[in-house]
């Protein structure tokens, strides 16, 4: 499990590996679920792995992120992603080689109404009083939109109702 220093202690020594490697590269990372959590400083816990957006990486990104294990890259296939994150997403602070995206708190919420888990909705209740609840209800469609799959569709709809119950929305 790793806290937000250790993340970020990671984060860091990537940009500075990257860029004795590669340079200046363009390389851009978007990070969501815990991991956007824990690095915005939303929640205390730790998480035990990174989740990265797959925006198409190239090959030679195998070896960037084998640095950063565990992770997992999240496709639209198997996450729910909200279709537009990318336009909201926060820039974090203090990398040279490498830029680093979090998802919105709106878009974080979005997504784990997907899983709902436990852990789930530990963190929708840290970030719940921050959000803007129209931004919010737009994510929460942008996601619906953006899965794939009819059986997630419907799994997603039974959970947002489930959402809607917890925190009256």
């Amino acid at each position: 499990m790793k806290d937000r220093d250790e993340m970020l202690f990671d984060l860091k020594l990537v940009d500075k590996l990257v860029g004795v490697a590669f340079g200046k590269t363009g390389i851009v990372f978007y990070i969501a679920g815990g991991a956007a959590c824990v690095l915005g400083g939303h929640t205390e816990r730790a998480t035990r792995d990174f989740d990265f957006i797959d925006t198409g990486y190239s090959s030679q990104m195998s070896k960037v992120f084998k640095l950063l294990e565990p992770y997992d890259l999240l496709t639209n296939y198997f996450a729910a992603i909200p279709k537009n994150y990318a336009e909201r997403a926060v820039k974090l602070e203090g990398f040279d080689n490498i830029s680093v995206y979090l998802l919105s708190k709106e878009d974080i919420i979005a997504s784990k109404i997907d899983r709902l888990a436990e852990k789930d909705i530990e963190d929708i209740k840290s970030l719940i009083s921050q959000v803007d609840f129209d931004l919010l209800r737009v994510c929460i469609d942008e996601t619906y939109v953006n899965i794939v799959y009819d059986d997630r569709k419907q799994r997603y709809m039974s959970n947002l109702e489930r959402f809607k119950e917890l925190f009256g929305v």
